[in-house]
């Protein structure tokens, strides 16, 4: 299974970290830009998308990443709403962190579904509805420990609570 990671000038790197080393166990990382053009992260790294919104085969994607950041790049996108729409429709997974949750919001696919946002005064730090997890920025190690959860990467319970011990709680065995 291979997982898709939209990169856009702005992204907050660190959000996604944890989460793309957990998918990569179950297939390649495969970022995409709006463009083929190099984006600098907001921590300044300067990065090129693997392929460009055009490029992809929408219908043959399995998960699609968004990291939080400046989504001034991508807010109004209609491409980009558009596909985050089909991919919701055809219960495709989809995460979205911090400001990505705007993003998604924009797509109209979280009306009627919990989720979580830097806004919201509750204190759970990510949601899941069905195809869909939501977390603040805050919330990025239980984000990806949950999205490798919802797509089963754990190979039995034992790995999964090894996994929570490990990167939530920093312990070592």
């Amino acid at each position: 299974m291979n997982t898709h990671v939209l990169i856009y000038d702005g992204f907050v790197n660190f959000e996604i970290m944890l989460a793309t080393y957990l998918m990569k166990t179950q297939g390649e990382i495969i970022t995409v830009g709006l463009s083929s053009e190099m984006v600098n992260s907001h921590e300044g790294f300067a990065v090129k998308p693997q392929k460009d919104i055009n490029e992809v085969d929408w219908d043959e994607v399995e998960v699609l990443i968004i990291p939080g950041g400046d989504i001034g790049a991508i807010e109004g996108n209609k491409q980009l709403i558009s596909i985050i729409k089909k991919l919701d429709i055809n219960r495709k997974y989809i995460g979205a962190i911090c400001s990505a949750v705007e993003l998604i919001k924009q797509a109209g696919i979280l009306e009627g579904r919990e989720y979580t946002d830097n806004h919201t005064n509750h204190v759970d730090t990510y949601k899941v509805s069905r195809n869909i997890i939501t977390a603040k920025a805050n919330g990025y190690v239980d984000f990806a420990i949950e999205l490798g959860n919802m797509l089963n990467i754990y190979s039995d319970k034992e790995d999964y609570n090894e996994t929570v011990r490990f990167f939530k709680y920093f312990e070592n065995n």
